[in-house]
């Protein structure tokens, strides 16, 4: 079991369907450590898409095995025993990109 998770690593998680039926192992970014919990993101290599959505420049260094886009808009808390394995972390540039658009995109007014 994870016991920490520090902001850009990169994991193997089982992500659920947002339906809820189901799940499927696949990349996730670490947002946010929560104790038991963390606060992920989906990685998929579908192109860049929609507004919360940042195409992972240097996909290779984070781990990942082809180009990839990071999902803001698929965010779920999961318990850490379902990180199954730390792949990569994201590079400066990278994160930096993440932080700037969660900080413009998820203000509370």
């Amino acid at each position: 079991m994870t016991s920490t998770v520090d902001l850009g690593d990169v994991y193997v998680c089982v992500f659920p369907f947002t339906s809820g039926q189901g799940a499927k192992a696949r990349p996730v970014l670490v947002l946010m450590d929560l104790g038991p919990d963390c606060l992920v993101c989906r990685i998929t290599s579908v192109p860049h898409r929609g507004f919360l959505d940042l195409p992972v420049t240097h996909w290779q260094e984070a781990g990942l095995e082809k180009p990839s886009t990071i999902r803001l808009s698929r965010l779920v808390t999961v318990e850490k025993p379902l990180l199954r394995v730390r792949i990569g972390r994201l590079a400066r540039e990278d994160l930096d990109r993440v932080k700037t658009l969660w900080n413009e995109k998820f203000r509370l007014e």
